[in-house]
């Protein structure tokens, strides 16, 4: 199942400043319901990463996978072996 390769770049278009995961909910101003819908956004992305923790403690989201590196090849001849 891939659910975390989206990546979501939302803005409110009449209060582009607002970001929820610094400004939080006291933040919005008027009630702007575009703002909420990115307050939800943002608050929903969190629960899903605490689910995701919980179901496996041991994945890390932070760490990226260290690439694999092959072995050297044996049919590769060298210039420095004797």
């Amino acid at each position: 199942m891939k659910i975390r390769s989206r990546k979501f770049e939302g803005r409110c278009a009449r209060h582009k400043r607002y970001n929820p995961a610094v400004d939080g909910i006291h933040a919005i101003r008027g009630g702007c319901p575009r703002c909420m819908l990115l307050y939800e956004i943002w608050d929903t992305s969190l629960q899903l990463n605490k689910l995701i923790r919980r179901f496996d403690p041991k994945y890390d989201d932070l760490q990226k996978p260290e690439p694999i590196v092959p072995a050297a090849d044996p049919r590769q001849l060298s210039l420095i072996a004797e």
